[in-house]
């Protein structure tokens, strides 16, 4: 039988005509690059926000608000870095619907990673150290790592085989570089001043961003191989 467009088409051969018309193949240090890149100039938004939030002494709710936004624009800047990468390649996502899928994400990862801060501001008790309460951090956590690789999984298994492995892949990654975010916290307060509170998750950020990238990276050429 022949076929007028790929969409009529088994996703095997959906796949091999793709990765026929890719004319570029995937280059680790492209990935690292564009997406350190933007990941470094997307956590600026976060810093941004926090100084703000902290500077001024916003509510609980303007606090929330304004970090998760802070976060999708985080998300956003990173999908485009990562889809810039991938352009031209047989897995290119295409630019838009990586880019939304990430900055969706991230904001639902934002969403997690507030809520028990947003919990605590408005009053709410609850004891970490208790099962429930160990078990309410170990979900949250879970999630908070797969929103990201879920959202890119939903774009990314249009044109990669077995894309579910991108998950667990880019949850380890995101668990190694979510580390150097959390270094700053023990030496600042409500009195540091704002430059060093810039200069302190800036470069916070860009360690992440680099670890991110490079384990996400190594794991997709695995992955495409």
């Amino acid at each position: 039988m022949v076929h007028d467009g790929i969409g009529r088409l088994d996703p095997g051969e959906q796949r091999a005509r793709r990765a026929r018309r890719g004319t570029d193949t995937f280059r680790l240090s492209r990935w690292v690059g564009y997406a350190t890149a933007g990941e470094g100039i997307g956590f600026l938004a976060p810093t941004a926000g926090f100084a703000l939030t902290t500077g001024l002494g916003t509510g609980t709710w303007a606090t929330f608000v304004i970090m998760v936004a802070a976060g999708t624009v985080e998300g956003a800047c990173l999908g485009v870095g990562q889809s810039l990468s991938l352009r031209g390649t047989a897995v290119d996502p295409g630019r838009r619907r990586w880019t939304v899928a990430t900055a969706v994400a991230a904001a639902v990862a934002w969403m997690i990673g507030m809520l028990p801060s947003t919990l605590a501001d408005l009053g709410v008790r609850w004891d970490p150290g208790s099962p429930g309460g160990i078990a309410g951090i170990g979900a949250g956590g879970l999630l908070l790592l797969a929103s990201i690789p879920t959202g890119q999984w939903i774009v990314l298994r249009r044109t990669l085989g077995r894309a579910w492995r991108w998950i667990p892949l880019t949850m380890a990654a995101w668990l190694i570089g979510l580390v150097f975010t959390v270094l700053p916290s023990p030496f600042i307060d409500a009195e540091t001043p704002a430059a060093v509170l810039w200069v302190a998750y800036a470069a916070a950020g860009v360690a992440m961003a680099v670890t991110v990238a490079t384990l996400t990276g190594l794991g997709l050429r695995r992955l495409l191989r």
